[in-house]
């Protein structure tokens, strides 16, 4: 029985979304083996009850608001004890000191809007862009009882899998520290559940949310 997915146009916000958690994945599992107290303590830790979206999404509205009252009322403060600094100087403190906190705190209710782009980010990005030059329909990747084919010339072992990751669209396979990443829709010869269930008597599979 043989596996076939014919290669076509990646999806790249698919690609760099679930690519990159599965790169992240495979960096927990690696930490997890060589710092296993650490992990013990951290998933002690993570296991405590999380802030629901909604009351974070209330909690950035609050700080802004509270930003915002608290720059106007030391202006307020502030602007007039500017003209006798000297003898106006707790009211200048105090004022300085509002303003500062209502910076802080806009800025800790603007939090929720930005996300910056982790190193698993950046390093799907670099990957989807090599994989936008694969052609369409002309490159194909063969899964057999013995060995993976890649394309004409390129095969892999079973044993060279450190791991396969199954993401909602993707099949993100670990090789001899390279990565080759098929999409779940490419499969041409059977269902991916039929794959899949073939494949995890061949490598070590993980399931990636």
């Amino acid at each position: 029985m043989e596996y076939i997915f014919v290669l076509s146009k990646y999806n790249e916000e698919l690609f760099k979304t679930q690519v990159s958690k599965a790169l992240e994945k495979r960096t927990e599992l690696i930490s997890r083996q060589r710092y296993p107290k650490l992990w013990k303590f951290t998933d002690k830790m993570n296991s405590r009850g999380k802030v629901p979206e909604e009351v974070l999404k209330k909690r950035y509205v609050r700080y802004r608001i509270y930003g915002i009252i608290l720059m106007i009322v030391g202006l307020f403060v502030l602007i007039p004890s500017l003209v006798e600094p000297k003898e106006l100087l707790v009211p200048l403190l105090v004022g300085a000191l509002s303003v500062c906190m209502g910076i802080v705190y806009f800025r800790q209710g603007s939090k929720s809007k930005k996300k910056k782009l982790t190193s698993f980010d950046k390093a799907a990005i670099k990957l989807f862009s090599e994989y936008e030059k694969v052609p369409d329909s002309q490159i194909k990747v063969t899964f057999t009882d013995d060995e993976v084919k890649l394309g004409d010339k390129n095969t892999i072992n079973y044993g060279e899998i450190e791991r396969i990751f199954i993401t909602e669209d993707f099949l993100v396979l670990i090789w001899n520290k390279r990565i080759t990443v098929l999409q779940k829709k490419d499969l041409s010869s059977s269902s991916i559940d039929e794959f899949i269930n073939f494949i995890a008597h061949k490598a070590n599979i993980l399931q990636v949310q």
